[in-house]
Parts: C-alpha cells; structure tokens; sequence
C-alpha cells in the first residue's frame, strides 16, 4: 500500500487533527511526523503553501470528514493551504478545538453541517464564528483560564450568538443577558453551567419560559444566583434538576427549594440532586430542620431525589408515608443532613412502601429501637425491589441483633445491603451477616414465606 492510501482510509470518520489528510498531498509528506517543523511561527524551510490545483485535491478527501478534533499544533497545518473562502470540511458535523486559528484560517473550518463545537481557548473570534454556524445545536465550553474580566464575558457572548442552541455546557458563569437569550431560544432542551451568575439578578429582565428545557445543571459558591434563576423563570418541561453549592444558611436553603418547587416544574420533574452540604457561617437558625420533603410534595413524576444538606431533614412516619404515596415512580430516596435523633421507625417505613413498589434505594434515618415490636410476620406484605437500605445512625443492642434481621428479611427479601452512617462499633454487619444467613437457610421459608407478595 502507498502511504497517500495508507491516509485515505479513515477520512470519511473520527479525525484527530488533519494529519492523515496531508498524506493526499505528496509535497506534505515531510512534515507529517512533525519533525520538520519546529518553529510554529512559520511554515518550516522548504514547504510552501499548496497551488490551487494541490489545495483542490485536498478538499477533495476533506469533505468526506464528520468528525474534526484539533489541537493547537494541528493548526498550524492550516497554513500550508491557500486563503480560500469555501469551506475546507463542508460536511463536518462535530468540531473540537484547543484553540481558535487566526482569523485568515478560521473560514477553513466553517461548516454549513456543523452541529457541534468544543471549544478551550476562548478568543473574540469565536462569537462571530458561532453566529456563521447557522445549523449549531451542540455547544461545549470547557475553558481552563477564566480570570479576567473580558474572559468572564466572552462565554456569554458566544451563548448569544447561538440561534438554535439544543444543548449547552459551559464550566465559566454566564451573565443575566445571555440567560434571557437562552429563555427566548425555545430550540434549548439541556444546560449546564458552572459558576453561577456574573451579577446580581437584574430585575429589568424578563425571562420567556423554558419552553423545552428537560434538564438544568447548576454550580455556583452559593444558592443565591440559583434561586434567583429559579424564581424568575418557568420550567414546564423539565424533568432534570441537579445543583451543586458550597454551602447555605438553612433560610437560603429554604428559598431554593421553595423556588423550585414554585417554576411550574410540578407535573414533569423526575431527578432532583441538590447538594450544598458545607456549613454556612453566621446561620441563626442552624440545627433547625429543613421541610424540603413537605415542598416537593408536589412533584408527582419524581424518580430520583437525593438531597445533601449541612441541615437535619424533617421526616416522621405520616410524612414518609405521604411521600411514598405522593411519589409513587420513586425508585431511588437519599437524605444526607446533619445527624440528629431519628423520627422514623420501621412501622412507618415499612407502612410507607406500600406505596413505591419501584423503590430500589433508601436512604433515610430510621428509629432502630422501636423495631422490636414489629413481629416477623406482623406484616402482610413483601417488597422486592427494594435492594440498598441506609437506616441512620441510631444505636442497636446486641439482643436486638436478629430480630432485626428477621424483621428487614420478612418485609424486605431481596435487600443486598444494610447500613447504618459509618458508626464505629455499629452491629449492623451482624444483622448483614444474619440476613445472609437466613437467606441461605432452608428455614428461610419459614421466616419470608409467611407473608403474602407485595400488590
């Protein structure tokens, strides 16, 4: 095989940089493996830019490439071809990008099929190019360097250049202009951004409905900016919602879920992961509980929630057993707060699955000393989907060992693992190792058997 064909086999896929389309080029041979080429301010001694007829057979291979990733010194290639002002890759789909080109090179890289671009490096060309890529869906900001302030506002530019955004990623904050534009881009259906919002809420601005988002993904140092955004805005579509802050007073905490579950989210929310588990500091009202199971009462569609808070969660047996029959596709229910005394009990936990046969992950502080009038058959039902079970940090005596075990195993069969908060000394890997026992026992139908499947 001649080493032109040897290049010719990938192009019409996954490229990393435009080295192998230099090989359709024989006067480029030399400086494909790059050791020619050690000043990148030039092109190296003895290479020329390609004739119009060379730069033509290149094209020729280069529109047979979807997917084009390119590093800063793959750039740099871009100068051995003739200024153009047609498209290099004209049915490229996907570009990744460490860095911009210079503004002579970057028309090579404009696609009338681009749907999705990455991009590092910020530069002021990128708005202007965005903006040229009127079929981009997908967009990628992933920049290392953020610190001044022209480089905080670039993002938000880009994002406003964007017309027909489907989904967007950026780890730099965005200012409140360009989430107006995301709220008039009804094409929008997922987001996330990194680092909150560069200014306080302008109230001036007012925001369209999210008309498609699905899911919203959200970091900031604290819940401020998130639960302005919230406030501010309507979500009839959503079904995701992940947050992530460093911390919040127990007021703060109690505006954001109050403001989420206010943005109309209410008949379509699924996922709910909040997480701003670092002390806040003054709170006048830290060791209060949260009501945060109360608010979200009124998601009805809820799968997945999964709350780490610095606060204790309120949460009795009525209020469990509420939420179990409020959210009745829940499959997975973790609550990480500040420990304190337990309220729920297993009469109330096991009352509580009657109502999410779906159920395969709870996490949540259970009263371990009030297990013990539970009999191992007291109740009539089974639940089988339930597989992980974290019951808090409440003490076990040693004579309550395998009544426990018999308890869970009667109620929950198909339980794999029983924990408590990670206590030092917890004789809850005995009641595992009893449950396992029991499961491995002829006797076992004796201990299961006697209660009738869950309906």
């Amino acid at each position: 095989m001649r080493m032109s064909e040897a290049f010719f086999v990938p192009l019409w896929g996954d490229l990393d940089g435009i080295t192998p389309l230099l090989g359709c080029v024989p006067t480029l041979y030399p400086i494909i493996g790059g050791k020619r080429w050690k000043d990148f301010s030039c092109l190296p001694v003895g290479i020329k830019p390609l004739s119009k007829h060379e730069t033509l057979h290149f094209m020729r291979h280069a529109a047979r490439v979807r997917v084009l990733r390119m590093t800063a010194n793959h750039l740099y290639f871009l100068r051995v071809l003739e200024a153009s002002e047609t498209s290099l890759f004209p049915k490229l789909w996907s570009l990744s990008l460490s860095e911009m080109p210079d503004a002579r090179h970057v028309q090579f890289l404009l696609s009338p099929a681009l749907r999705r671009f990455r991009i590092k490096t910020l530069s002021s060309d990128i708005p202007s190019f965005v903006a040229r890529c009127a079929a981009l869906e997908d967009l990628v900001i992933k920049s290392p360097y953020y610190n001044t302030a022209y480089e905080l506002s670039l993002p938000s530019d880009i994002v406003r250049s964007c017309k027909q955004l489907v989904n967007l990623s950026c780890n730099i904050p965005l200012n409140w202009a360009a989430w107006k534009h995301l709220s008039d881009t009804h094409t929008l259906r997922t987001v996330d951004i990194r680092g909150g919002v560069l200014s306080p809420f302008n109230y001036r601005l007012k925001f369209a409905p999210f008309i498609e988002l699905t899911a919203l993904s959200l970091s900031s140092e604290t819940t401020t900016d998130i639960t302005a955004l919230l406030l501010h805005s309507e979500f009839p579509s959503l079904q995701s919602f992940n947050m992530w802050a460093r911390g919040c007073t127990r007021a703060e905490a109690e505006q954001l879920f109050r403001a989420l579950a206010q943005c109309k989210a209410s008949r379509t929310l699924k996922h709910i992961e909040i997480d701003c588990h670092a002390q806040s500091q003054p709170d006048e009202q830290l060791g209060m509980s949260l009501t945060v199971i109360r608010q979200f009462l009124c998601f009805t569609q809820l799968e997945t929630l999964r709350i780490h808070v610095h606060h204790p969660i309120y949460i009795d047996d009525d209020l469990l057993v509420e939420a179990m029959s409020s959210w009745p596709h829940i499959c997975s229910l973790i609550l990480m707060g500040h420990l304190r005394q337990p309220t729920v009990t297993f009469r109330g936990l096991f009352a509580a699955l009657r109502f999410c046969p779906h159920l395969h992950t709870l996490q949540v502080m259970i009263d371990t000393s009030m297990s013990i009038d539970i009999g191992p058959t007291a109740e009539s039902f089974q639940h089988t989907s339930l597989r992980k079970l974290r019951v808090g940090a409440s003490s076990l005596a040693a004579a309550e060992v395998e009544a426990v075990a018999r308890i869970i195993l009667s109620v929950i069969p198909c339980a794999d693992l029983v924990t408590d908060w990670g206590l030092r000394g917890s004789l809850w890997h005995e009641v595992n190792r009893r449950i396992q026992a029991f499961r491995s026992s002829p006797a076992l139908s004796r201990v299961a058997g006697a209660a009738a499947p869950m309906t």
